[in-house]
């Protein structure tokens, strides 16, 4: 299915749907949560995914005139490409203003070989977003969405590994990927450009319909077949014991005792009365975490660990004009008739004069 995102007037999945959409990138749950944070796997049979994104989804975003260039990357053989280049001229000389993508010169850096990386999808495909509030509603991950189109025979984005786990949904053509054992087992730093070498745990070709699972840490690169790819990437960043415990540790660390300064002419004292002080310290410390960890603290830490943020409800149809419309100081009053035509500084326009718009090619 091709319209994704051309409309929104029926999504497949909806925020708090009791089916899980997870069936969109694995089939079996109980096969994921087997390998969750562990190993990779490939799943050949999840639901089919255009009904929410596909090919044409890409293409009407980047010739809508209304992405923005830091929305994409390129990448030939592991390099990233400039993008400084592929935006729209501004419109009346606004240089200021952030400039939006120009398709045409996105297709000829694809057509040289540049694998094209599109971002923030969440933003600009409502029924990708919707999916995405879904799966963060499901998992308790905070979620993120990327796609990414190779030529064929091409290599895209180098060697690398991610601080979330990352599920590779193909909708196109097929990659050829190589995933390799962590340097570091579930890093909290991103990748820091330097190559390494680990063992290879996994070479696959994904062919379209089918998903790889590849766990945060896992070093993985793919290179497109004799045909173009296509892929969503879908993220998902969980929350750790860390983040769980530095919330109680601040609230510990919020007492009175702990709020003292170090005695004064600590810079001359003696380092083993020094290290002395500080273990009674961290014994009050210790004793402070204990007793938060059994009482109310700890639930309320680990409810927010585990409730990623959620996205604000879409306004009602409408809500612009009722906006416009209401009087300044009570939002809930429409303005008089007489103001009202003060909002609509456009002459009125007819059926004759859109349809004579539309054959000039001006916007109606």
């Amino acid at each position: 299915m091709e319209e994704a995102c051309a409309g929104q007037d029926v999504l497949p999945v909806s925020p708090g749907a009791r089916v899980s959409v997870l069936r969109y990138l694995v089939s079996d749950s109980a096969v994921l949560r087997e390998h969750w944070e562990q190993a990779p796997f490939v799943c050949t049979d999840p639901d089919d995914l255009g009904e929410i994104f596909a090919l044409g989804t890409v293409e009407r975003l980047i010739h809508s005139g209304t992405l923005p260039l830091p929305c994409i990357r390129l990448f030939r053989d592991g390099a990233a490409v400039p993008v400084g280049g592929l935006g729209r001229p501004a419109e009346r000389g606004a240089s200021h203003r952030e400039r939006r993508v120009d398709g045409a010169a996105v297709l000829a850096q694809i057509t040289a070989g540049a694998t094209l990386v599109v971002e923030e999808l969440q933003t600009y495909c409502p029924p990708l977003a919707t999916f995405a509030a879904s799966l963060a509603a499901e998992t308790g991950c905070r979620t993120y969405c990327a796609a990414f189109l190779t030529p064929p025979r091409s290599r895209g984005v180098a060697p690398h590994y991610d601080t979330a786990s990352v599920f590779i949904r193909q909708f196109h053509g097929s990659k050829r990927w190589r995933v390799a054992q962590p340097v570091t087992r579930w890093p909290a730093r991103e990748w820091s450009g330097v190559p390494v070498e680990t063992e290879v745990v996994l070479e696959v070709e994904l062919r379209a319909g089918q998903c790889l699972y590849v766990p945060r840490g896992f070093i993985h690169s793919g290179t497109a077949t004799g045909a173009a790819s296509a892929h969503l990437s879908v993220g998902l960043t969980p929350p750790t014991w860390a983040s769980v415990l530095r919330r109680l540790t601040d609230a510990a660390l919020a007492d009175e005792p702990l709020r003292e300064a170090l005695p004064y002419g600590f810079a001359g004292m003696e380092p083993a009365k020094l290290q002395a002080l500080l273990a009674e310290r961290l014994t009050l410390a210790i004793g402070r975490l204990e007793r938060l960890a059994s009482g109310p603290e700890a639930a309320q830490a680990l409810a927010k660990a585990s409730s990623p943020p959620s996205a604000a409800p879409a306004p009602e149809a409408g809500s612009l004009r009722s906006a416009l419309t209401a009087s300044p100081g009570d939002p809930g009053k429409p303005v008089k008739s007489g103001e009202r035509d003060l909002l609509d500084c456009s002459p009125a326009k007819t059926d004759t004069d859109l349809d004579s718009n539309a054959r000039a090619g001006r916007p109606g």
